[in-house]
């Protein structure tokens, strides 16, 4: 069981000099500070009094105030990330068991603006989950046109109660959920957030991250994860199309036909709109001119090839 909270204030990895490979052996001590505040880690990066080199996952409107000069840079890393949100069908007498009402509410949503806005124009816009170029992307998808009067009259014929939703996130996202807000009072809607660590069961939408760790399986890790009977964070009843369309996937051994099967759940995933598709979102580090950072597009950090200067 892990105790986040009862983390030590720091953990510390020594080099191993017996490394098997030695083409790649480690020479850096490297220490992961637990103790310091973010802003902190950031000031010294950017200052260069060489106390911390790397801070991960900087926020878009951190991004955007780091002054890197001529001690240290920003990162952005295009990886296999996603930003969505999960409409909330389980939730008693919920309208979003309605397919043309998660339709319309993804017309609703200008994401390119969004991305511009609240993303800091760090990512890309997808039609679902698989970004281009990935195992699995599906050219023949777009993601859904931004049409406010499409989508105003399929949310009023829906007559959500009040006209009110609850949008639960993490306070870190509150710049999206402020954009979200303002292109649903477009179509009629007002939009209540929930900042808290645990929004309870009676939210609408949650806006959650996902990301994919595997080489060529995204199905496995972030659909799934999303709408698979087994899902951690499946917000709906099962799904058996779904479920059977994964079930195939799994007893298919030839890689071009997994990558076929693999396009059709991501058009079934786009067709049904069981989420409420935003971005994929780039993952930001600020990193010191005397570090070489690569960082792995399977969003975790990972040191493996990153170099002292």
């Amino acid at each position: 069981m892990s105790q986040l909270d009862k983390r030590s204030p720091e953990v510390v990895l020594e080099p191993n000099p017996n490394y098997w490979n030695t083409a790649r052996k480690p020479t850096v001590r490297i220490v992961f500070d637990n103790i310091i505040s973010k802003a902190d880690a950031i000031r010294s990066v950017e200052s260069g009094d060489g106390k911390v080199d790397i801070v991960t996952q900087l926020t878009p409107a951190e991004a955007r105030a780091f002054k890197g000069g001529s001690h240290a840079k920003l990162v952005v890393n295009d990886a296999k990330t996603v930003l969505v949100g999960l409409f909330n069908q389980n939730k008693p007498n919920s309208p979003w068991k309605d397919i043309a009402l998660r339709r319309a509410m993804n017309m609703a949503i200008d994401r390119n603006a969004m991305l511009a806005d609240a993303g800091g124009g760090h990512g890309k816009v997808i039609p679902a989950l698989i970004q281009p170029g990935r195992f699995g992307y599906n050219a023949s998808l777009t993601p859904y046109p931004h049409d406010a009067a499409k989508a105003k009259a399929a949310i009023t014929a829906a007559k959500i109660p009040g006209n009110t939703i609850v949008i639960a996130a993490d306070e870190g996202l509150k710049p999206l959920v402020d954009d979200i807000a303002k292109n649903l009072a477009a179509v009629g809607l007002t939009v209540k957030p929930n900042y808290e660590v645990e929004p309870g069961k009676d939210w609408d939408i949650k806006l959650t991250f996902g990301f994919d760790w595997t080489p060529a399986y995204p199905v496995g890790v972030l659909h799934r994860e999303f709408l698979g009977k087994d899902g951690g964070s499946r917000a709906m009843p099962e799904d058996p199309q779904f479920d059977a369309l994964y079930a195939k996937l799994l007893k298919t051994t030839d890689e071009k036909e997994q990558e076929k099967q693999v396009q059709a759940i991501e058009a079934y995933v786009h067709d049904q709109a069981n989420l409420l598709f935003l971005y994929s979102p780039a993952v930001l580090f600020a990193v010191s001119n005397r570090v070489h950072f690569v960082p792995y597009d399977t969003f975790m950090l990972e040191l493996a090839e990153t170099r002292v200067n």
